[in-house]
């Protein structure tokens, strides 16, 4: 988006929704709409919100993204997911205005050895996956010239994501697991903002198109992100009694009511060649965040005051 321009935001106050709506603000007029003034899951408020809009760009953030709770809630899944981006989507070619929908590795079923391409074949094992996947052909089938972007395993400012929630648990247990047979890419919500800034407009002024993945390279277990998360926080100095996380199998699970895909790791060569940037490793970013977070921070504080 290198030229200003008019951009609405739906899901303003989520993870990405707050830290899109900041970073947009510097060069851009920035509409954000909350879910109390867009419920995506009605079509009356969709066009309540938007039709009286002006705007050039649209961005929808939000989503129901636990995947769990998808399950066992397929039709609202689907009408938050995929009904209501398709009538957003609808309402804004309708005003010429491109769209951008962030979307999920778990439109893939897994059984890929390697990184998945924007190019392999879409097979959605659970009904979030699914209701991602439909939202993703309503966007692009209002206009081929909107962008769907997949992600994996976000986290970033704002509440607590997966790396405090393992600190925190490592710090008030002394056995922990985490599954070893889920392999994914962790995504810096920081970094996926400045990677929709440049895909959506860059050094030509022009919104990429299709459907483009994002991730902070390179894979890795679920167990082995919570184990680097916890060795940074050990470093830093926070009381860990958990200092090596167990691996199991997924299947071990008990709370898991949704499958998940076993490898949903991404593959972001698209994204550097549309670019010609490289995100930062996953390592990088984990650190960063952590080092930047509340939780630290906190803890931090809480060390100085008492010494």
């Amino acid at each position: 988006m290198k030229h200003s321009k008019k951009v609405v935001v739906v899901g303003s106050a989520g993870r990405l929704g707050v830290s899109l709506v900041e970073a947009l603000r510097r060069d851009h007029t920035v509409i954000p709409l909350t879910r109390g003034d867009l419920d995506l899951a009605s079509p009356e408020s969709i066009e309540k919100a938007l039709g009286p809009l002006d705007y050039d760009s649209l961005v929808i953030a939000g989503a129901l993204t636990g995947v769990d709770y998808c399950e066992s809630n397929e039709l609202e899944a689907f009408a938050v997911n995929a009904t209501g981006p398709g009538r957003i989507s609808e309402v804004s070619a309708g005003k010429g205005a491109h769209v951008s929908y962030l979307s999920t590795d778990f439109v893939y079923d897994g059984t890929k050895r390697s990184a998945y391409t924007e190019s392999d074949p879409a097979n959605p094992i659970s009904v979030y996956g699914a209701s991602k996947l439909l939202g993703e052909a309503n966007v692009l089938g209002s206009s081929p010239k909107n962008l769907v972007i997949r992600v994996s395993w976000l986290f970033g400012r704002g509440k607590s994501a997966f790396p405090e929630w393992i600190i925190q648990k490592c710090m008030a247990e002394s056995d922990v697991t985490l599954p070893m047979d889920k392999w994914a890419c962790p995504t810096s919500c920081d970094d996926l903002v400045g990677a929709l800034l440049q895909l959506a407009g860059g050094a030509s002024g022009e919104e990429a198109a299709g459907v483009c993945n994002f991730c902070n390279p390179e894979p890795c277990s679920w167990r082995d992100w919570g184990q680097f998360c916890i060795d940074t926080a050990k470093r830093a100095g926070l009381p860990i009694r958990c200092e090596s996380i167990r691996g199991i199998p997924m299947a071990e699970v008990a709370a898991f009511v949704a499958k998940r895909p076993s490898n949903s790791a991404l593959c972001i060569q698209r994204f550097m060649k549309l670019t010609g940037k490289e995100p930062p490793s996953w390592q990088e970013a984990v650190g960063k965040h952590l080092h930047q977070s509340d939780l630290f921070k906190g803890y931090t504080s809480t060390r100085t005051t008492n010494v």
